[in-house]
C-alpha cells in the first residue's frame, strides 16, 4: 500500500499482490463482517422462499416445511462458523490491544495465546470482565457461539426451522454482534449495515 492511502481499519484485512504484468501491485481488501452480512442476506432470501412454500428448483427434496434443505444448511453452517471465527479474531485483537503491555503486543506467544489457546466463550467473557463490552453484547456473542456449537454438533441430524422469525433473528445476530465488535476494534463504524 502506498503512503497516500488511508490505512484500513483493524477489522478489515488486506493482501498486496504483484500485478500479472509485473508493473506495480494490486491491493485486495476483505471485510469479514460484510461477508457475514452477505451470507445472512442469502439465508434470509432462502428462508423467505421456504416461508412462502416455494422451495428453489435446485433442491432435491424438502421433507416438510420445517426441514432445512441441504444448500441452506451449508450456508447456515458457513455463517455461524465464519461468525465465530471473526468473534475469536476480533476478541483476541481487542484483548491484546486493551490489556497487553505494548512491549509484548507483537509477540507470537501473546498472539497464539489470545488467538488459539482461548475458546470463543472465554474470550468474550474476558471482554466482558475487562469492561470492553457490556452484558448485552456479551449475551449476543455468547448466543451466536452457542448456536454455532448446536449446529455443528447436529451433523448427523437434519436441521429444522421451528419458527422462521426466530430463526432469522438468530442469524441476524451474527451480523449485528460482529459489527459491534468491529466498531469496538476500529473505534468507529465503517459499515452501513
Amino acid at each position: 500500500m502506498n503512503g497516500n492511502e488511508d490505512p484500513l481499519p483493524p477489522s478489515f484485512t488486506s493482501m498486496e499482490f504483484t500485478a500479472a504484468d509485473g508493473n506495480g501491485t494490486v491491493l485486495s481488501t476483505h471485510d469479514p463482517v460484510g461477508e457475514i452480512k452477505d451470507l445472512y442476506d442469502n439465508i434470509e432470501e432462502y428462508v423467505d422462499e421456504l416461508r412462502a412454500n416455494k422451495p428453489p428448483d435446485q433442491l432435491e427434496t424438502v421433507v416438510d416445511e420445517t426441514t432445512i434443505p441441504r444448500d441452506l444448511r451449508q450456508d447456515i453452517l458457513s455463517l455461524y462458523a465464519l461468525t465465530v471465527g471473526v468473534i475469536e479474531a476480533y476478541s483476541a485483537d481487542l484483548l491484546i490491544q486493551e490489556i497487553v503491555d505494548t512491549e509484548h503486543q507483537d509477540s507470537n506467544q501473546v498472539k497464539k495465546f489470545f488467538e488459539e489457546d482461548l475458546s470463543a466463550s472465554r474470550s468474550v467473557k474476558m471482554l466482558l470482565y475487562t469492561g470492553i463490552i457490556n452484558e448485552g453484547v456479551h449475551g449476543e456473542l455468547q448466543r451466536v457461539i452457542n448456536k454455532r456449537n448446536n449446529y455443528v454438533h447436529q451433523h448427523n441430524e437434519s436441521l429444522s426451522i421451528e419458527n422462521y422469525d426466530d430463526f432469522l433473528a438468530d442469524a441476524k445476530r451474527c451480523v449485528r454482534s460482529t459489527n459491534k465488535l468491529a466498531i469496538e476494534l476500529d473505534g468507529e463504524d465503517f459499515r452501513d449495515l
